[in-house]
């Protein structure tokens, strides 16, 4: 995707925009051996130089990149209001750098809960997030102590629709469990991690563990092991466009590494057996 000199300049930390169109106007940049142009578009094969010297830029990642990322329970987004000696690492960290952008959540989970985050580097699609908010569903694996009654659990969607706070659970399925620890998996419109915690503890139930498991069209993939991620696929990434009535930037999609490098090692991820009260 061709871009402005004096941005590709500016992005890659030499000078400022004002300072690389001073460059350009005094005559000091060349694209392909040639004098530059204010306002003149390069792609990625041209060869740019100062003074003669040849540049090795790298390009600002495109707008429109889109991850899913799984979060363990109770790691911070980043360093505030985190005490030094409890810090391990943060999501942020975790995240594989983009030269130009950052990544902005959509719809950033509480920090007791895990499971699904989306990060884009696009500012339309979070905006478009925060506005589609009434309408979008998300889906969480809760695990509880104790063994609720059907009618209690039926009884969940009255209490959601009269709390502070109000929200609709358009969903409930039982996904099993061992002992007293039981898995349901909560449908939601309007709600968060943090909502349905505070009704089902309301109601009575120990909640121990919450994850988000969708958001909109968005669903965790079960091969992402805590703290990795990887970029959506295109069809998803088109899902969740086409969820929030927003059309795709023109930039064309560069695709980043499957996951970063101080996430340390891949290791495989086994799988319950049936029944085992562990997190889906």
């Amino acid at each position: 995707m061709a871009e402005r000199l004096q941005k590709v300049l500016a992005g890659a930390g030499l000078a400022s925009r004002r300072e690389a169109e001073a460059w350009i106007r005094a005559g000091r940049v060349t694209v392909n051996g040639k004098p530059a142009t204010l306002g003149q578009r390069v792609e990625a094969h041209d060869s740019i130089a100062i003074d003669g010297r040849k540049l090795r830029l790298e390009r600002a990642a495109p707008e429109d990149l889109v991850l899913i990322y799984h979060r363990p329970p109770g790691e911070p987004l980043h360093t505030a209001g985190v005490a030094a000696d409890e810090l391990s690492a943060t999501t942020y960290e975790r995240l594989p750098k983009v030269r130009g952008r950052r990544w902005l959540p959509l719809s950033p989970l509480a920090p007791t809960d895990g499971g699904l985050e989306v990060f884009t580097t696009d500012g339309a699609l979070r905006a478009a997030a925060s506005r589609a908010a009434q309408q979008l569903t998300s889906a969480y694996a809760v695990r509880v102590n104790g063994e609720p009654t059907p009618e209690l659990v039926e009884g969940l969607k009255g209490q959601a629709a009269q709390a502070g706070r109000s929200f609709e659970i358009v969903a409930v399925a039982t996904l099993g469990g061992e002992g007293r620890n039981r898995w349901f998996e909560f449908e939601l419109r309007r709600g968060h991690g943090r909502d349905l915690r505070t009704l089902l503890m309301n109601a009575g139930l120990e909640v121990s563990r919450i994850l988000r498991t969708r958001f909109g069209p968005v669903t965790m993939d079960r091969a992402i092991s805590r703290g990795r991620h990887r970029e959506l696929e295109p069809k998803e990434r088109d899902a969740l466009y086409a969820a929030l009535a927003l059309s795709r930037p023109g930039a064309r999609a560069r695709h980043i590494k499957a996951d970063s490098r101080s996430a340390g090692p891949s290791r495989p991820r086994r799988r319950a057996p049936a029944g085992r009260g562990r997190s889906p």
